[in-house]
């Protein structure tokens, strides 16, 4: 078995908990040992509440003075704070970054999943597509042949991305949205929940609406 730990303990981070004991209740693959979060260990912002209901370690120190091999899960919807927790833990000489998948989700044999990606339960993950580092797939989301999902990017519940699209990194794409087939959504855009998207995202916008709009620019 491996340790792994979850770097972060809000909600999505407890909802990922809830996915590794679920693969390892199938695979034995994994020994969880708890979550890090740094914002519980700032001043004035104490662990006291949280580690009476959750097994939370530390924050970054934790890590940095770790020995023996971790694998590490983000836990956090963030696009920006995930790319952080990789580029601080780059080089560490006992830290990995696991690919997770969820024994209901479909993947194709020659999907690619780049480290530290997440793919929960139902969801489908087509010929031909490529999972960039850190990206995360939530429940009952769908990525379609030829499509590529960029680094960092937070993919929520019910998504539906047609075939042939191309997802910039550190973009997150809201609950319940549709991507058109053959569309670039540029690098650390936000979709919107439920919109449905006809058009190309330029970098760094939010979309929203049906057909969706762009409501906000870099």
């Amino acid at each position: 078995m491996t340790d792994l730990v979850i770097y972060g303990a809000g909600g999505l981070g407890r909802e990922l908990r809830w996915l590794v004991e679920d693969v390892d209740a199938k695979t034995g693959e994994w020994n969880f040992l708890g979550f890090l979060d740094d914002r519980l260990f700032e001043k004035k912002r104490g662990p006291e509440e949280m580690t009476k209901r959750l097994p939370v370690l530390g924050d970054f120190s934790w890590l940095s003075s770790r020995t023996t091999p971790v694998a590490v899960l983000p836990g956090m919807a963030s696009p920006s704070a995930k790319r952080k927790i990789f580029e601080r833990l780059a080089g560490h000489p006992h830290v990995v970054f696991p690919a997770l998948r969820h024994s209901t989700a479909l993947i194709a044999l020659n999907a690619a999943l780049g480290e530290g990606s997440v793919v929960s339960a139902f969801c489908v993950v087509a010929p031909d597509t490529a999972v960039g580092r850190g990206s995360f797939l939530n429940w009952s989301s769908s990525v379609g042949h030829d499509s590529i999902l960029g680094d960092f990017c937070s993919v929520m519940p019910n998504v539906s991305i047609s075939g042939g699209v191309t997802v910039g990194d550190r973009t997150l794409i809201g609950a319940g949205a549709k991507i058109l087939q053959g569309l670039k959504i540029g690098s650390d855009a936000t979709v919107g929940i439920g919109s449905v998207v006809l058009t190309d995202v330029p970098d760094g916008c939010t979309v929203l609406g049906c057909p969706a709009k762009i409501i906000r620019r870099p």
